[in-house]
């Protein structure tokens, strides 16, 4: 069965906890482990954090939205704004060995997703994360 939840939210960290809450649940109820849910949760809250801090340069009367779906075999995560776009060569992060702590969210991101796909589309910025449902799950929804 499929599943969508979507947010409309201003880009302001206050609302970040909403949505760390309902991803946390949502993993959950689609069978992850505790390890791996507060690794997904982390993962989008992060990304949530990217679009208030670089594409709205922390303004927070801007709007973010993310949709939640599952889709067959996995939960994916879009994000979509309207702020400033980001160079793509520079979505990589800054390199593990250096001594700033910025810059580590991107390495997260791709260590905890499948999947991570950015691209510019008529209507904004569009962040595309996927991460597959355990096995065991996918079986047990099939039946």
């Amino acid at each position: 069965m499929s599943f969508h939840l979507k947010f409309v939210m201003p880009s302001h960290p206050r609302y970040l906890c909403i949505v760390r809450a309902a991803v946390t649940e949502l993993s959950l109820v689609h069978g992850f482990p505790e390890e791996s849910s507060q690794g997904l949760t982390l993962a989008i809250d992060e990304a949530l954090a990217n679009v208030i801090r670089h594409a709205y340069k922390g303004r927070h009367d801007q709007e973010v939205e993310l949709n939640c779906r599952t889709v067959d075999d996995r939960l994916e995560f879009t994000l979509l704004d309207h702020g400033e776009a980001p160079d793509p060569a520079r979505i990589c992060g800054q390199p593990m060995d250096e001594v700033s702590l910025s810059g580590r969210g991107t390495h997260l991101i791709k260590a905890v997703m499948d999947e991570v796909c950015y691209e510019r589309v008529p209507r904004g910025n569009q962040l595309k994360l996927i991460k597959y449902l355990p096995a065991a799950k996918v079986g047990a929804d099939k039946k």
